[in-house]
């Protein structure tokens, strides 16, 4: 078969299955199909080992980031690295209660306050009575709070530039891809496992088909 022949029935594939029909989304689809076939999934001992290293690559990624961006925030002069996580954090989420945030930073509750309160006390988080509870507090982002975060954002771009650097556009996509899930999965958890103890975690985790 003649290469432009194939690549015309590449494109009528990949236009059956996509609805993004860019040449950019084609070029994705094609070397991705060009890749190796995952091996067969071997016994679970396997599996296990091959999680774990998978798990060390991210954390030690993580790890490196971090020391990257609090040696950046210093640098700068600005206030520590933390404060920036839970700003990020209520950017995205808008407002919502103290224990929102918490959760969606995987933090403990005593934790959580205090890095709160922080803010709030900064001025970049500012807080109001819950009108649908009197006793809970809603909190947002401040005009404050945003000016700050756009300069650890400024930072944050020059580190994860550092950390995924030589790394290809199209492996960082297939990666976001993969775990994407995965991390979707276990944060919508959080919250409700986070005060249980372990086997009730496990037990739930392992039970869920969703």
């Amino acid at each position: 078969m003649k290469p432009i022949v194939q690549l015309v029935n590449e494109w009528a594939s990949f236009e059956e299955v996509s609805t993004d029909h860019s040449v950019e989304a084609f070029c994705r689809h094609y070397l991705k199909k060009q890749k190796p076939k995952p091996k067969t999934p071997g016994p679970e001992g396997e599996r296990l080992r091959n999680s774990a290293l998978l798990l060390k690559a991210m954390g030690r990624i993580m790890s490196a980031y971090s020391l990257y961006f609090r040696s950046a925030v210093n640098y700068a002069g600005m206030p520590p690295a933390e404060g920036f996580y839970y700003l990020n954090g209520l950017i995205n989420l808008g407002e919502v209660k103290k224990s929102d945030l918490i959760n969606y930073m995987f933090a403990e509750t005593t934790t959580g306050m205090e890095a709160i309160n922080k803010l709030v006390r900064e001025k970049k988080i500012k807080e109001r009575t819950s009108p649908d509870d009197k006793r809970a507090k809603l909190i947002q982002i401040t005009e404050k709070g945003k000016k700050t975060l756009e300069e650890y954002y400024k930072l944050s771009g020059k580190v994860v530039t550092m950390v995924f650097k030589g790394i290809n556009d199209n492996s960082i996509i297939d990666c976001y891809e993969t775990l994407k899930y995965c991390e979707q999965r276990n944060s919508n958890r959080v919250g409700e496992l986070k005060n249980k103890p372990f086997d009730k975690m496990y037990e739930y985790i392992m039970a869920d088909e969703a």
